[in-house]
């Protein structure tokens, strides 16, 4: 499960990551994003990537 810094849920003594270690591990299947501290809402639109932008 990743947490941002600030979650009251993350584990205490928790490594702290940088965005793109962030990422790497968020793309793994098994691993969760934190929905109340706001994680899943920050690294899920960088995971889709810009697939929702069609061409112009």
């Amino acid at each position: 499960m990743l947490h941002a810094p600030d979650c009251e849920e993350a584990p205490e003594g928790a490594p702290l990551l940088d965005v793109q270690r962030a990422l790497d591990v968020a793309e793994n299947p098994g691993t969760r994003l934190c929905t109340l501290c706001g994680c899943a809402q920050e690294l899920t639109p960088l995971l889709s990537g810009f697939d929702h932008i069609t061409g112009s």
